[in-house]
């Protein structure tokens, strides 16, 4: 990937839907029932890699939460006490989602610009439980779903994007009118009804019926080019229009997160897109990417509670937000 597309696409992430043949969907299937298909999954996976179950009647709020923050789990599923389970592999790619909106949710998310490499590797988790579990499915409608938005392949294919330049000219709408006629979506980045956070987006497909997995794949590829595209032109008038000033606001955002003795999470993710815009124009030297957008996971507000190993109240969490994002901006940029 070159350096351009580096700084706009942060991951890429295959999901597919799931239902086990002769069970009601969640809504409607029993406790016992639903208790079982983790322990089917699971068993399925054997062999497969190392992965582990957390059920969501037996994590803490910080660890649920946790894994909400690193797009392993949906705030749904964090919510379904009864009978919720995720299985996670060890790398923390694969997550498959237990009793979500369906039964079964498996989902592959790959740093940068990878959706085929992912769709390759939640096919084989998918074809693996395939063999133990027989998913419902229809010869006209393909695989059955909760909601029928998912018919057919069951599967959303979707990019995480940082668009500073098209949000800041306010020109995204008009992005989003142009890609939904490939019938694809831009939401916030944490899904439907989510917000953006940082000047973050998840453009994904939204048909799913009539079409090939392959298809799905291309027609975002194509919306996330298009957008992309659009975003390097918005960011060089931005540059060219935005001048000293421009460059002068994204070193004070480094200065604030590399000094601050406090900062919150939403200040946090508002200086840390500006410092990102930055490495882009090369005002700020960048050693590791993988670091800095680890960072960007790391200092949300469970994540720091995790890593502080304390029980923190809300000041004392930004106290230690600001150290730790200071000591690792400090070791892997440079002005």
């Amino acid at each position: 990937m070159n350096k351009a597309l580096n700084n706009i696409i942060i991951s890429s992430r295959i999901r597919l839907a799931r239902n086990i043949d002769g069970l009601p969907f969640p809504e409607k299937v029993s406790a016992d029932k639903a208790a079982l298909i983790p322990r089917d999954v699971y068993a399925a996976l054997s062999g497969v890699d190392t992965y582990t179950i957390y059920r969501m009647n037996e994590i803490s709020e910080t660890d649920g939460n946790v894994l909400k923050e690193k797009h392993l789990i949906s705030e749904d599923l964090l919510r379904n006490k009864d009978t919720g389970a995720a299985i996670i592999n060890e790398s923390e790619t694969v997550s498959i989602l237990i009793n979500e909106e369906d039964h079964v949710r498996e989902q592959c998310i790959l740093p940068g610009f990878a959706l085929k490499e992912a769709f390759t590797a939640i096919n084989a988790v998918d074809d693996a439980i395939a063999k133990k579990v027989r998913f419902a499915y229809g010869e006209k409608l393909g695989y059955l779903t909760a909601c029928p938005t998912n018919l057919g392949t069951g599967m959303r294919a979707s990019a995480m994007m940082f668009l500073p330049g098209l949000s800041i000219y306010n020109s995204l709408q008009a992005c989003v009118n142009a890609i939904s006629r490939l019938n694809m979506t831009i939401r916030g980045v944490y899904g439907e009804g989510s917000d953006s956070v940082g000047y973050i987006y998840q453009v994904s497909n939204q048909k799913t019926l009539g079409v090939s997995e392959r298809q799905i794949i291309d027609a975002v590829e194509t919306s996330v080019g298009h957008i992309a595209e659009a975003e390097l032109k918005a960011r060089d008038s931005l540059k060219t229009s935005g001048g000293d000033e421009l460059k002068d606001k994204i070193m004070r955002a480094y200065g604030i997160l590399t000094n601050a003795y406090k900062i919150d999470s939403k200040e946090f993710m508002q200086l840390m897109a500006l410092v990102n815009l930055g490495a882009y124009y090369g005002y700020i030297k960048l050693s590791d990417r993988e670091q800095f957008l680890k960072l960007i996971t790391n200092a949300q507000p469970a994540n720091i509670a995790s890593l502080s190993n304390k029980d923190l109240n809300g000041d004392e969490r930004d106290v230690f937000r600001a150290k730790y994002v200071s000591k690792v901006l400090s070791t892997i940029t440079k002005k």
